[in-house]
């Protein structure tokens, strides 16, 4: 029996003020959640988009670049040097190198005297050096291309490749090039003289000759060294075959050629 005055029962007014609480609590978290969902996926949509960072050229971390898909070439041996008898070898390899180049320099300190071995020294093919230095080796680069240039003209083809190999084997490489006063002992260990043969290397006709070897090799689709080109070796010295780029081991050498010999 209510008294006289006394409100109707209710919900009390906490009680209400707790449901909207709750409410509040809950529509909070959901859009925290979908908040955090879309700043989730806008982190994925950014990593997916992120090129991996490619070493820069010119560094011993840089990977010898790819060949195109077509790999057909013909180049020439021109008139530069040759190792081997070009009137008995079926095969050429026609080597378009940097002296700066830390990837030529495995190949030379790695593989080449085994090349030189299986297939020059059998009279199965023959090797003939073409220059291709690249702008960010220079000037080190075309320094000792021109200097490699003009030990040949002093002493001929072999006195080239025997030069050619110490230098390999003495520079730092990556454009920094020999020590101090090193060159010029490489030149004297080759039988010529320095004095004559740093004159020779500034002359404008050893920089066309290196500035065609650099066209020829870009017409045959080098464009990165080492990069070989190996097929069939024609009378007039003309080289049919295929692009084979990189320091690769004896084995992929060894596959290209092969397919040359009768």
């Amino acid at each position: 029996m209510s008294m006289e005055g006394e409100s109707p029962v209710a919900v009390p007014q906490e009680e209400g003020q707790f449901g909207k609480d709750a409410l509040l609590v809950a529509g909070a978290i959901l859009l925290a959640s979908l908040v955090i969902a879309g700043a989730i996926v806008a982190t994925m949509q950014s990593v997916s988009k992120t090129a991996i960072p490619t070493p820069a050229k010119g560094t011993a971390d840089n990977v010898p670049q790819v060949a195109p898909q077509d790999t057909n070439a013909t180049t020439s041996l021109d008139d530069d040097p040759v190792l081997g008898d070009k009137k008995k070898a079926q095969v050429a390899i026609v080597e378009f190198s940097d002296f700066e180049c830390p990837f030529c320099q495995r190949f030379h300190k790695e593989t080449f005297d085994q090349l030189v071995k299986d297939y020059v020294d059998t009279g199965k093919a023959v090797i003939a050096f073409r220059d291709f230095p690249l702008s960010f080796h220079e000037p080190n680069a075309s320094l000792e291309a021109g200097v490699a240039n003009c030990v040949r003209t002093e002493k001929g083809d072999k006195a080239y490749f025997a030069f050619s190999q110490e230098v390999f084997k003495e520079t730092i490489s990556n454009g920094k090039g020999l020590p101090a006063g090193k060159l010029d002992e490489l030149i004297r260990k080759a039988g010529a003289n320095p004095a004559t043969v740093n004159t020779c290397a500034t002359k404008d006709a050893v920089k066309q000759e290196i500035a065609k070897d650099v066209e020829d090799g870009g017409k045959a689709g080098i464009s990165g060294t080492p990069s070989f080109i190996i097929g069939t070796l024609a009378a007039d010295g003309t080289v049919t075959g295929e692009r084979v780029v990189g320091a690769l081991p004896i084995d992929g050498f060894k596959t290209a050629i092969e397919k040359y010999l009768k």
